[in-house]
């Protein structure tokens, strides 16, 4: 391979690939079969959806995939080198190594006792870089677009007007998703207000119910023998969320947590519950797991969100913000933080690169 990180022409990337290569071409990647190795070869660009480099350490492909090129990405017979086509020739990537792979819904097996679904057309492929990109070279391969980043302004709604400050961040955050006008269904006995204040601020977008935990909805209501409704639950069933739905303002309560409820109430926490979900569910975010100290020194110039601390995924849970950010940090038994960072917008993360630990993950 070239000196790492630097710009090599066409025809030094092709011999790589050995005599008598085939190029086949497919969208946004190029494949190069030959007897040395297998190249991959993409276009530069940001493509979340697409065939393109992802992170730091990996790259995606889509589909279509020319015939003979799945056996190839998935045997570890020739080396895999990966490429990135720029204006000025191709940045090297060096080796990957397959990761994952999915295919499209095939036909049923027949003559079979236990009919199955035999595995059709390789459909993505995640292909693992190994050796990570240092961020100036990730810049080159898959520069990041800009956007209008959300605004903290509900934060001047808390801790006061807890309701005002979650219509604000819904409205905010999810503003690329076009609201519903649904309402809440007429339910029986009446909810209290911030559960329902939190229904119309959700209407027609499903991911505010929660992509990882969830939020049911009004129709999907449990209740209790003690009088209490099931609204909630944790994406395993490990713990499912309680309330009762004679108070105003009611404790949130906890079946098969470690702790019996929350430290706010209800008003307040659906709103970290939307910080927390923003945290770890959004399109683009990054998680490790670091010492008090560093989790400290990363949340220094952000803005902690003036609440109570929420009892998972850690106890203490906190929320730290920023334009188009949330980042929560879960303590640990064993005294370490979990840092979850999430944005709707890839260039929201870059403030983060500056940290003094390794991501396990990280889009920015």
């Amino acid at each position: 391979m070239p000196e790492p990180w630097s710009v090599v022409t066409e025809t030094e990337v092709l011999s790589y690939a050995g005599a008598q290569a085939q190029v086949l071409p497919a969208g946004d990647v190029s494949y190069v079969v030959g007897p040395s190795a297998t190249l991959v070869i993409v276009q530069a660009g940001d493509r979340p959806d697409g065939s393109a480099v992802q992170n730091s350490d990996d790259l995606t492909l889509h589909e279509p995939f020319p015939e003979g090129v799945e056996a190839r990405l998935a045997s570890s017979e020739l080396p895999r080198l990966g490429f990135v086509r720029l204006p000025e020739g191709f940045m090297p990537l060096g080796e990957l190594r397959h990761a994952v792979s999915r295919h499209a819904p095939g036909a049923i097996a027949e003559n079979s006792p236990f009919p199955y679904r035999l595995p059709g057309e390789l459909s993505f492929c995640q292909l693992h870089i190994a050796d990570r990109l240092p961020f100036h070279v990730l810049d080159r391969v898959r520069p990041i677009p800009q956007h209008p980043l959300p605004s903290l302004n509900w934060l001047r709604f808390l801790p006061h007007d807890r309701v005002a400050a979650l219509r604000e961040f819904v409205a905010g955050w999810y503003a690329d998703i076009p609201p519903g006008d649904e309402t809440p269904a007429d339910v029986d006995p009446p909810l209290p207000e911030p559960l329902l204040a939190f229904y119309r601020a959700a209407a027609g977008r499903e991911e505010v119910y929660g992509l990882h935990n969830q939020l049911y909805t009004a129709d999907e209501l449990e209740d209790e023998d003690d009088g209490l409704v099931q609204f909630g639950a944790e994406n395993q069933g490990v713990f499912v969320m309680l309330l009762d739905p004679t108070e105003a303002d009611p404790t949130v309560q906890y079946s098969g947590l470690h702790a019996e409820h929350e430290r706010e109430p209800l008003s307040a926490f659906l709103l970290q519950f939307l910080l927390c979900e923003a945290s770890y569910s959004s399109p683009f975010g990054g998680f490790a797991t670091v010492a008090a100290e560093q989790a400290r020194r990363l949340v220094e110039p952000l803005h902690q969100v003036p609440l109570q601390p929420m009892r998972w995924p850690g106890d203490p849970t906190q929320h730290f913000v920023a334009p188009g950010l949330v980042v929560a940090t879960a303590a640990s038994p064993d005294g370490s933080v979990e840092i979850y960072a999430g944005s709707r917008y890839r260039s929201a993360l870059r403030p983060l690169r500056d940290s003094d630990f390794t991501w396990e993950r990280f889009d920015g």
